[in-house]
């Protein structure tokens, strides 16, 4: 049940958000376990966002598991989602994307929790 939330302070086009779609469902199997099946996506496009005192282009890419994973696999992924993200997305340089993890114990759907 991971859920990925990517905020941008740029446009992203119908195409680079069906890219990003498509790739982050292949890059969640860095966790094991986890698969494009059950994985939810959201995308944020033209936040207003500063880092580093600056406006050039960036990314926030907020991954929420139900359970958790090793450090290796949390390393993986974000290996995978900074270089997906540097290739769709032009001009996003990768040392302008943070990427945060959230481990959950409790997580809801289909009106009970696992």
């Amino acid at each position: 049940m991971p859920f990925i939330r990517t905020s941008l302070n740029i446009t992203l086009s119908a195409s680079q958000e069906e890219a990003l779609k498509k790739r982050f469902g292949e890059a969640i199997a860095c966790i094991p376990g986890k698969s494009e099946n059950w994985l939810m996506l959201e995308f944020s496009d033209n936040c207003r966002m500063w880092f580093k005192g600056e406006q050039a282009p960036m990314a926030m890419v907020d991954v929420s598991i139900f359970g958790g994973a090793s450090p290796e696999a949390y390393e993986a992924l974000t290996a995978k989602l900074t270089g997906i993200l540097a290739e769709v997305v032009q001009g996003l340089a990768s040392d302008r994307i943070y990427i945060k993890y959230s481990e959950y114990s409790h997580w809801g759907w289909n009106g009970g929790n696992f």
